[in-house]
């Protein structure tokens, strides 16, 4: 069973977030479908929202950490022993008891307080970034903007001290897994420095907090995970989670928010307007893209693909989001759509913990960058712009999000504006 040639158009960002999408009808086409990896292992891909939705809840199910067998053992553990223990050991690996003593660790840093407070100073951040740009009249929106704002949104929202902010900054954005990649390559050699420059900033983090406590959600989350019996990997895993399940998103959700209003000149132009879509908006670009696999802990039939013990299945949220079967007219962006019930976010245990300060960041980023940068457009035509490996395309890495690499805009130059 392989993919219906109208699914196989949407697996690319650059058709699915065009209007040209809209003449495209996946009905009738398999919800679930075997594919080959670029290395030759086969997978499971669920396209269809009810096949995404039982995957993501099933417990015939289970995480790599789990079940993922000998080669994805190797793929967790791609940089050495204590790099590895350090970022693999979150929530995002693993199910049942130890998954949910996990979510309780991440949930310390999402108070409604700190929530709310987070959310006032990302709105600052964001006409702070916007205001150094103003004058310029051209810029890379990813580099200049939604990645720093992003970061500086999460580091608030933790409390990182400012020397450990600037560091998290400092950092390169979370790449698409090289597993495929020829061992030694570069993007290998690249991938296992950010891994260990990841780790070595969780770990200091973990220390610093631990000789100099405070009201800070790490601080907290020390706290908890001590008395939880947490060991030092869980808890620093769990920020890592926290920081890249946060900046890129969001820093993704802008690119790709741009690049379908950018199409649509009447809603471009029409800031209320997006910003009471946004729900809509979240679904059609479904920025949180696919999911990292699950393997099968039993025979399952999942409508009509057999699967066996072992065997990986990936959830494309971003095309379930697009069943027909579920949303009338799916591939229209309608900002008037109260549909509700769509995947941006996940489903089930695994629901992204911080859906409430993620939609805020979306809100606020998006927000600021129509209303602050008058004139707004692409530098470069829109079908030469660089997306993540893995968007424009079948599974070809394994990453969960989808958007632009860069975004080299113009827009009126002007003078900082006070908000």
């Amino acid at each position: 069973m392989t993919a219906g040639p109208n699914t196989k158009l949407l697996m690319d960002a650059r058709v699915r977030l065009s209007p040209a999408a809209e003449r495209i009808d996946t009905r009738g086409e398999p919800p679930m479908w075997r594919t080959d990896l670029p290395d030759g292992s086969p997978a499971w891909v669920a396209t269809g929202y009810d096949a995404a939705r039982r995957i993501l809840t099933d417990t015939a199910f289970a995480k790599p950490a789990v079940r993922g067998g000998e080669r994805w053992q190797r793929y967790l553990a791609f940089t050495g022993p204590q790099v590895t223990q350090s970022i693999v050991r979150s929530m995002l690996n693993i199910d049942g008891e130890p998954h949910r003593r996990l979510r309780e660790l991440g949930a310390v840093a999402f108070t409604p307080e700190r929530v709310r407070a987070a959310t006032a100073q990302a709105r600052s951040h964001a006409g702070a970034l916007l205001d150094e740009i103003a004058g310029q009249g051209r810029a890379d929106l990813v580099r200049d903007f939604a990645h720093p704002f992003a970061v500086r949104a999460i580091t608030g929202l933790l409390g990182y001290p400012p020397d450990f902010a600037r560091r998290a900054m400092e950092l390169r954005r979370w790449v698409p897994s090289p597993l495929f990649d020829p061992p030694g390559s570069p993007a290998r050699r690249q991938y296992a420095a950010d891994r260990e420059a990841m780790s070595e900033l969780m770990r200091d983090l973990v220390a610093h907090r631990r000789r100099s406590p405070g009201p800070d959600a790490v601080s907290e989350m020390v706290a908890h995970a001590d008395a939880a019996g947490l060991d030092e990997g869980q808890l620093t895993s769990t920020l890592f989670l926290l920081l890249v399940s946060a900046y890129e998103p969001v820093s993704d959700f802008v690119t790709s928010g741009l690049y379908a209003l950018w199409q649509r000149p009447e809603l471009l132009a029409d800031p209320d307007r997006v910003a009471d879509g946004l729900d809509e908006l979240l679904r059609y670009t479904s920025p949180l893209a696919a999911t990292m696999p699950r393997f099968a802990t039993r025979p399952t039939e999942v409508y009509g693909a057999r699967l066996e013990p072992g065997d990986a299945a990936i959830v494309h949220i971003a095309l379930a989001n697009r069943d027909p079967n579920r949303f009338a007219d799916p591939n229209r962006l309608d900002l008037t759509r109260k549909a509700g019930q769509d995947l941006v976010f996940a489903h089930g245990p695994h629901f992204c913990l911080g859906t409430q300060f993620a939609v805020q960041l979306c809100r606020t980023a998006l927000d600021a960058v129509l209303r602050r940068l008058p004139g707004l457009a692409a530098a470069q035509p829109l079908d030469t712009l660089p997306w993540q490996r893995g968007s424009t395309g079948g599974i070809t890495h394994l990453h969960v999000t989808a958007g632009l690499t860069e975004l080299p805009v113009t827009f009126q130059p002007r003078h900082a504006v006070v908000s």
